[in-house]
C-alpha cells in the first residue's frame, strides 16, 4: 500500500478521475506517488485488490513547484563566505583576531547576501499567509531564462500577477524624488537614505518584463503584471501618491499583502493555470 494521507488541500489539483479538487477540499494525497485523489477514488482504492491488465496507470496530476525563498541568494553567501574564509586562513593569527574585533559579521559585500536572503523570507512568510487563505500562488527564486539573475517573489492574484524585488534596508528612509514638469518631463527618482537607488527600480521592471514574456499567447490574455521593490525593516513615504516610482510599487510586507489580494476578474482555477504556466516558464532556482 502507498502512503496516504487525508488532508485539506493547500494547492488546488486535479484527480487522476479528472475531478478538480479546490484548494481547501478535503482529498488524499498518495506521497509515495505524488498525487492527489478525491475522496471517491480514494475510498474505492483502500482494498488490495491488484488492478486487472487492461488497467493503465493514470497521469501524475500537475504539481507546482513553489521553489524557496532566499535560495540563491543563501547560496552565495555561502560560496563567498567559504572563500572569504580561505583567504582569512592564510593571514596571521593577530591580523585574523583584529579583523574579527572590527569586522564582526565578515566582509559587507559578503554579508548582504545573508541579510538579503532574510529579507525574502520575511516577504515569503508574508505571502505564504495569503497562499493558506486562498487569496492566490506564490513562486520564489525564480531563474530568468538565460542570465545568472533570478525573481525573488511572484505571486498571482486575483487582479494580476505581482513581481517582487525583497529589499532589506533596516532603519532606512525610502523616499521618491520628483523634479521638471511644467515646460519637460517629470523625472523620478528612487531614494534610500538620500543615495539615488533606481538601478534597483530599473532592475525590476527587467523582470517584469520577463513574466509578460512566459505569459506572452498564454489565456486569459492581458493579465496585468505589476513590479513592487518590498522593502522590510524600513521607513516608507507617509502619503500614497509617494509609494510609486515610475511604474513600479513600494511598500512593506503589509502593504503588499494589501497589493495583492485586491479584487479582480481571475477565478482561483485561472490563477493556478498562470502560476503553473510561470512555474514552467520560470523554473525555481534551487
Amino acid at each position: 500500500m502507498s502512503d496516504i494521507k487525508v488532508m485539506k488541500l493547500r494547492y488546488a489539483g486535479v484527480c487522476s478521475c479528472g475531478a478538480k479538487l479546490a484548494q481547501g477540499e478535503r482529498a488524499a494525497y498518495d506521497r509515495g506517488e505524488r498525487r492527489v485523489l478525491c475522496m471517491p477514488c480514494h475510498e474505492g482504492s483502500t482494498d488490495d485488490t491488484p488492478p486487472g491488465p487492461e488497467e493503465a496507470p493514470a497521469p501524475a496530476p500537475p504539481t507546482l513547484d513553489v521553489g524557496v525563498a532566499g535560495g540563491g541568494a543563501l547560496r552565495e553567501y555561502e560560496r563567498r563566505k567559504a572563500k572569504d574564509d580561505a583567504a582569512r586562513a592564510e593571514r596571521s593569527r593577530v591580523w585574523r583576531a583584529l579583523n574579527n574585533f572590527v569586522y564582526p559579521d565578515g566582509r559587507q559585500s559578503t554579508n548582504a547576501w545573508r541579510v538579503g536572503a532574510a529579507g525574502e523570507e520575511r516577504v515569503a512568510q508574508a505571502l505564504t499567509a495569503l497562499v493558506d487563505a486562498g487569496h492566490g500562488y506564490a513562486l520564489h527564486d525564480r531563474r530568468v531564462p538565460g542570465k545568472r539573475s533570478n525573481i525573488d517573489h511572484v505571486f498571482v492574484g486575483a487582479a494580476g500577477v505581482y513581481v517582487i524585488d525583497a529589499k532589506r534596508y533596516k532603519n532606512a528612509d525610502v523616499s521618491v524624488e520628483r523634479t521638471g514638469g511644467l515646460f519637460g518631463p517629470v523625472v523620478e527618482t528612487l531614494k534610500i537614505s538620500g543615495r539615488r537607488k533606481n538601478d534597483l527600480v530599473d532592475a525590476v521592471l527587467k523582470q517584469r518584463d520577463v513574466v509578460n514574456g512566459a505569459l506572452a499567447s498564454f489565456e486569459p490574455a492581458d493579465i496585468p503584471v505589476v513590479s513592487v521593490l518590498c522593502f522590510v525593516d524600513a521607513a516608507l513615504p507617509p502619503w500614497e501618491k509617494n509609494r510609486r516610482v515610475k511604474a513600479v510599487r513600494l511598500c512593506g510586507p503589509k502593504g503588499l499583502s494589501k497589493l495583492v489580494t485586491q479584487a479582480g476578474p481571475l477565478d482561483d482555477a485561472q490563477r493556478f493555470a498562470v502560476a503553473m504556466r510561470l512555474s514552467t516558464a520560470l523554473p525555481s532556482m534551487r
